[in-house]
């Protein structure tokens, strides 16, 4: 796997209909990155699953993502906890600190 950063590869950054994240975009891939080594320092280290993150128009309407999604741009990453910790407590780490680290344009949950 080619890693983008220590704990952040290209292929967790590709669409799930196969299409890789785009080269020409490789400078904000290495932003992002840097942001979700960050976020996964403050969350403790442990190992964070990336459920999406560049995501094709097509694969993006089937997984019911909006017409202005940050993944359309590869802008964004839907993650989830490290095994040891709790969603709810999870959620809220992950909240507090993107509303204190300016690099986050946004934050949501879902179900």
């Amino acid at each position: 796997m080619d890693q983008l950063s220590p704990h952040l590869s290209w292929e967790e950054l590709a669409c799930h209909d196969g299409t890789p994240y785009p080269s020409a975009w490789a400078d904000r891939a290495r932003r992002l990155a840097e942001v979700f080594e960050d976020f996964r320092a403050a969350m403790g280290g442990d190992p964070i699953v990336i459920g999406s993150a560049y995501r094709t128009k097509p694969w993006n309407r089937r997984c019911g993502g909006g017409v202005r999604s940050q993944h359309l741009e590869g802008r964004a990453l839907d993650c989830y906890p490290p095994a040891a910790m709790f969603l709810a407590e999870f959620r809220d780490q992950a909240r507090a600190y993107a509303d204190h680290d300016p690099r986050i344009g946004g934050f949501g949950c879902y179900r």
